[in-house]
């Protein structure tokens, strides 16, 4: 079966003096936008031995230079390639200067306006006195009302693409994830595990990057929980409600609350990614897995790559869940869970259990999971795992589910 894209990123600048100046350049913010939605794999050996998996969001994003007196980049009905489009688009003075520039940014967003909320606009600028201009080229157009950002707020020089990928990622993770049932905070989450005993400095420091953000928010022990606070309640709460950071020092793996808040991560099928900040030169055996879950390491001590790491990856998980809904949108489906990402002894079990809330043994149940496929011995087990509750059941990758509908 093929489903039709869920997300799509359609990123449109001027071409003239887009690479002109000192970085960051117009072209330094298309490409830093573009490439945050795929993670780089810079190794040479591994693209040397054609070792690299896909390890994009599943968005298609693209990239586009308008030119005066060349057709538009796209029309609006380019809007319809998929379930949701967002549109960057990064304003320059040249753009501000092209009158079919500015009559074409009108008409999509009045587009976009129309959608109900399906597909949205994000409007970035050189400067404020760029988008003032904007603006008032805009008087009485849907393209006025769009709030807008410029580049000159974001941070020092050097971080400002950066900063506005991540943007630009939230953006596309907030637009995504609220088409599932579950209501949504009003700003993305992210619970902040630690042991304080060795990662309280680095857990200080991430906390303090996220406050930067005004799109973000934190779940934080030291800020969230209160003295009388039933901890245990308030923390399985955070972790059910946020994505999970884990900033695994040396002795994360040995503190009964780190891993704690793991499991619970691994048993609800919750967003995760790991900082790997141990410094020791060998490392004691654990009982946490962490399998499927991304990791980082940050030894230049660039923290914005955990934040970029992290929200890119609830991008491809609600791209997932986005694109599953699409399929089971189909009569006579069998009982189905999704796993965000390969499954654990953990999630697999407390898949198995919720299938037993809502099926009987005879039903024909599956468990689904991210790509890629499992190794034959993992696949093996966790076939055995789910039989053991449902002989007809069967656990299976997401494109392998998808290869099997009509």
């Amino acid at each position: 079966m093929n489903l039709p894209q869920a997300l799509q990123i359609l990123i449109v600048t001027h071409h003239e003096r887009s690479g002109d100046g000192e970085y960051p350049r117009p072209n330094d913010y298309i490409e830093t936008i573009h490439d945050s939605f795929f993670k780089q794999d810079n190794n040479p050996l591994i693209k040397a031995l054609s070792l690299v998996d896909e390890q994009g969001t599943g968005a298609s994003v693209k990239r586009y230079y308008m030119k005066g007196g060349f057709p538009p980049p796209f029309a609006e009905d380019a809007l319809a390639n998929a379930a949701h489009t967002i549109v960057v688009l990064f304003v320059t003075p040249a753009w501000i200067s092209d009158p079919d520039a500015i009559t074409w940014a009108k008409t999509i967003a009045s587009s976009i306006s129309k959608s109900g909320g399906i597909h949205s606009l994000v409007i970035l600028g050189t400067s404020e006195e760029t988008l003032s201009a904007l603006r008032a080229n805009s008087k009485g157009t849907a393209l006025e009302i769009v709030q807008s950002w410029s580049v000159e707020k974001l941070g020092e020089y050097a971080l400002r693409p950066l900063y506005a990928a991540l943007f630009v990622l939230n953006r596309a993770h907030r637009l995504v994830a609220k088409s599932e049932k579950a209501k949504l905070p009003p700003k993305a989450v992210l619970f902040i595990s630690h042991a304080k005993l060795d990662g309280l400095p680095l857990a200080q420091a991430l906390s303090h990057l996220i406050s930067q953000f005004p799109w973000l928010d934190q779940f934080y022990d030291a800020r969230d929980i209160q003295s009388g606070d039933d901890f245990r309640e308030i923390l399985e709460h955070g972790v059910l409600n946020s994505m999970l950071i884990i900033l695994r020092t040396d002795i994360y793996d040995l503190r009964f609350w780190c891993r704690q808040e793991v499991m619970w991560a691994e048993a609800n099928d919750r967003p995760a990614l790991l900082v790997d900040a141990r410094t020791e030169l060998s490392s004691r055996p654990s009982s946490l897995g962490f399998t499927g879950i991304p990791s980082v390491r940050i030894p230049d001590g660039n923290l914005v790559r955990i934040l970029i790491e992290g929200i890119r990856e609830w991008v491809r998980i609600a791209v997932l869940y986005s694109r599953y809904q699409t399929a089971i949108n189909m009569p006579t489906l069998p009982h189905c869970e999704l796993l965000s990402r390969q499954p654990s002894l953990i999630s697999l079990a407390e898949a198995v259990e919720r299938l037993k809330s809502k099926a009987t043994e005879l039903d024909n149940v599956l468990v689904i999971h991210a790509d890629p496929p499992l190794e034959s011995t993992f696949q093996k087990a966790a076939q055995l795992l789910l039989k053991s509750a449902f002989p007809k059941g069967s656990v299976l990758s997401f494109k392998t589910f998808l290869s099997q509908l009509p």
